[in-house]
């Protein structure tokens, strides 16, 4: 006989706890009562979940095999609730959401969102730094209205609004003179970003196009930690202009000869088109993007 949800839920949360009297909390059900649903449920599957060692419950091996596939369908269960939730409050009367990457949410957001909330201080504002593969997934389960990253994406159902090129700069203590052309840059020194990032895509084609295979010396996720290590010395970085702007005491941000850029990119759903007050959010990003590109 199969497990019913609610036992389901009961014995994922022992499993995590080890006690049945936090689980029963967990689940608003007195004790007894969860008493007599894990004993149904080891009868209905025909062997023991847990045995009780030192007064814990501590899964049997059968539990244990089950576990992978309890905590999947758990997680499934509180993706569903998200999901759901997001539905039931619409996102919102006077809610946004948004999903940005940390380079833009350490960088020109945060004065977006104070010049937004100038203008629309009732609306309420949630935003998160996500890697772009996280802003995605949280578009999908409608945890966000919209996300702003880098790149393009062409994800099924997804809707990619291009924002502005941002110029890619150089950061190196040893770099001299307003631009640098890449083919006089140290490659072993070249302190590298994730593979999945647009910034690392363009370097490994120009590397390509000048004949040369070039793996980094140290490989980091985010702009920001590429840009510290260049401050320290252990290498250069080419980083978006915005990270390098930030910190005034990061090496001299050079410009690339020829020039390089990557795009930046509003994400939404398709489902979902975006509501005035997140395109007004969206437009204060874009006038903060120039005016800061002015600074180069």
């Amino acid at each position: 006989m199969a497990l019913r949800l609610r036992s389901i839920e009961l014995v994922y949360y022992v499993m995590r706890t080890g006690s049945l009297r936090q689980a029963a909390e967990a689940l608003n059900v007195s004790q007894p009562a969860a008493s007599k649903a894990l004993r149904y449920a080891e009868q209905s599957l025909g062997f023991a979940l847990f045995d009780r060692i030192k007064g814990r419950l501590v899964p049997t091996r059968e539990a244990q095999i089950m576990l992978p596939r309890i905590t999947a369908l758990f997680d499934q269960f509180a993706d569903l609730s998200r999901l759901t939730e997001n539905l039931r409050t619409g996102r919102g009367g006077h809610e946004l959401s948004i999903g940005c990457v940390p380079s833009l949410g350490l960088s020109v957001v945060p004065r977006v969102i104070n010049r937004y909330r100038e203008k629309s201080g009732e609306n309420m504002l949630s935003v998160d730094t996500l890697h772009g593969a996280e802003i995605i997934a949280g578009l999908r389960k409608r945890d966000l209205d919209f996300g702003i990253l880098f790149g393009s994406t062409e994800e099924p159902g997804l809707i990619c609004e291009s924002l502005a090129e941002i110029p890619l700069v150089l950061l190196d203590n040893t770099a001299r003179g307003d631009t640098v052309r890449l083919e006089t840059i140290d490659p072993a020194r070249w302190i590298g970003l994730a593979d999945h990032d647009p910034t690392s895509w363009a370097l490994s084609s120009a590397w390509k196009k000048a004949g040369w295979e070039v793996s980094p010396a140290i490989r980091v996720r985010t702009h920001y930690m590429a840009a510290e290590l260049a401050r320290l010395g252990a290498g250069w970085a080419i980083v978006d202009a915005f990270t390098a702007l930030h910190d005034p005491t990061l090496p001299t941000a050079r410009r690339l000869d020829p020039p390089m850029t990557i795009t930046c990119s509003a994400v939404y759903r398709e489902d979902h088109a975006l509501r005035r007050m997140a395109r007004s959010f969206i437009q204060i990003l874009k006038q903060e993007f120039t005016r800061e590109m002015a600074r180069l």
